[in-house]
């Protein structure tokens, strides 16, 4: 149990001491990165949707 209390208490001084926190401009700009990243690759998923969707329709289509 010693050894828990103490992992703990080293993992609050790391986090408040050592870890170099990011500025809130910083976090902005990241969080703003992030979600342009997320719609674009969104976007390209939907995409490659499309068109397999089109391709399945014009295969299936031509079987009948």
């Amino acid at each position: 149990m010693a050894n828990v209390i103490e992992y703990i208490k080293e993992s609050y001084i790391e986090l408040t001491e050592k870890v170099t926190w990011p500025t809130w401009r910083e976090l902005q700009s990241s969080a703003i990165l992030v979600l342009v990243a997320a719609i674009i690759i969104a976007m390209v998923i939907l995409g490659m949707d499309q068109i397999i969707a089109y391709l399945l329709k014009a295969f299936y289509s031509s079987l009948t």
